[in-house]
């Protein structure tokens, strides 16, 4: 009889966290099957077979075979369909692949009678920032001023009501790929000079939020009931005051475990739950007067480096839900 696994779906340049959170799985005598979205489908295959016979088969890239009525949970890391399709596909008939890959993957997800960390339609639901805001004030959890929009009139009058103290930022958690690598759209600060270049609004909405001082940046990751809180004195680098994650990767070892007041821990994991998740990475700013300002919540938000350099035990955590939760 084949146990239930645990699906996790990423990508095939997805490692560390997967391979940690797998071996806390093993102990507890759950396999982990990974599903790299990105060989999906020149290297995975699906069968799903509806009528005289229901069944529904997926194939890995090293030949494994598994039935859907296998995997008891599924834990959603990244979802990176097509991308290994090949480049010389006439450009129509590779959007045509890619959707056709994207649907035939989310309806296969969608039928799964699984325990999902996330299920892929609460995490896009989530992803609004808009959405955040509201239900985080819902919750009684302090945020900054903020202007969703795309009229440039109301960008000018927010950065006078704040006397030219206010930031720019991505609606959604936004990437730009390019050649298979990521780069990320920072927040970047609103000059006045910017004033007179509102015009794309028009095409592009954005959020503009006050400008904090900051004592501290907080991470607060949270896993079903759990929340596990770092810390940074981002004023300590150059350039970083707006958005750490411009030189992210040396400011890994300047981190350092943070006590999150149980009140607000709290009102962290109700907002999560209430988002529909199992799992967010919430970002605060702790000001000079002490207030705790909630910024986004990341239903897919990276936690490793937690994990490695200040000893977060979030890999353990997630494996821990996923057993718990997971059906038989």
């Amino acid at each position: 009889m084949q146990h239930k696994i645990v699906l996790i779906i990423t990508h095939s340049h997805d490692n560390n966290s997967i391979e940690e959170v797998s071996g806390f799985l093993k102990e507890q005598g759950i396999k982990a099957v990974r599903f790299n979205t990105d060989l999906f489908p020149t290297k995975i295959t699906i069968e799903s077979y509806q009528g005289d016979i229901n069944q529904q088969i997926l194939t890995i890239e090293n030949g494994e075979q598994y039935k859907l009525s296998d995997i008891g949970a599924i834990w959603y890391r990244r979802f990176h369909t097509g991308r290994d399709l090949p480049k010389d596909i006439e450009a129509q008939a590779r959007k045509t692949c890619f959707e056709e890959s994207k649907r035939t993957l989310l309806g296969y997800f969608d039928a799964l009678d699984a325990f999902k960390m996330d299920d892929y339609w609460a995490i896009r639901r989530a992803s609004s920032k808009e959405l955040q805001l509201i239900k985080a004030r819902e919750h009684g959890i302090d945020i900054p001023d903020t202007l969703t929009t795309n009229s440039p009139q109301a960008v000018v009058d927010f950065y006078h009501k704040h006397n030219g103290d206010i930031i720019s930022k991505m609606q959604t958690a936004f990437a730009i790929y390019s050649e298979g690598k990521e780069s990320v759209v920072y927040t970047n600060p609103i000059k006045e000079s910017d004033l007179e270049k509102l015009d794309e609004l028009k095409f592009c909405p954005m959020q503009f939020q006050q400008a904090l001082a900051k004592e501290l940046e907080l991470r607060a990751t949270v896993v079903g009931d759990k929340v596990f809180c770092i810390a940074i004195d981002s004023n300590k680098f150059q350039d970083e005051n707006y958005d750490w994650r411009k030189k992210g990767s040396s400011t890994l070892e300047a981190w350092f475990p943070y006590s999150l007041p149980e009140h607000e821990e709290k009102k962290l994991i109700a907002l999560t739950k209430d988002l529909g998740l199992n799992y967010g990475a919430a970002d605060y700013i702790l000001t000079p007067k002490g207030e705790l300002k909630f910024l986004e919540i990341n239903p897919c938000g990276e936690f490793y480096w937690a994990v490695k350099y200040q000893k977060q035990k979030i890999c353990q955590a997630i494996a821990n839900h996923l057993a718990l939760n997971m059906h038989c």
